[in-house]
């Protein structure tokens, strides 16, 4: 029992850990391209938009995982893991923007538990 509790703390550690970087990324992504100069370059999102990405995002995970299920050697796991990032990197880049941009009718209280009150519209 100890070890499955060990693992399910490590684990819980490292989504924490994803979470904050993430968050972290997305801040300075806004630094950064102020000093770059990247707001002109068009992304995936603005050609084809968010919803159609997201549904990519969902068959990238899916196919990553049935390559994972089947892979026979080593390469189509490697190949298979990093469809499986294309996956993580549009849904990353993408759901974050996606929830903030819905309308604070349509979301629950827990989606808001952090902002202050001095923010609600």
């Amino acid at each position: 029992m100890k070890g499955a509790v060990l693992v399910a703390v490590v684990a819980a550690i490292g989504n924490l850990l994803q979470g904050v970087l993430n968050a972290t990324i997305a801040k300075a992504m806004l630094y950064i391209k102020r000093e770059f100069h990247l707001e002109t370059q068009p992304t995936l999102e603005g050609l084809f938009g968010r919803r159609p990405m997201l549904i990519a995002s969902s068959l990238f995970y899916f196919a990553s995982g049935l390559m994972m299920l089947w892979s026979p050697n080593v390469f189509i796991l490697l190949l298979a893991r990093l469809v499986d990032g294309f996956g993580v990197g549009l849904a990353v880049a993408m759901v974050p923007v996606y929830i903030f941009n819905r309308p604070r009718r349509d979301d629950g209280p827990s989606v808001h538990l952090g902002d202050s009150p001095a923010e609600d519209p």
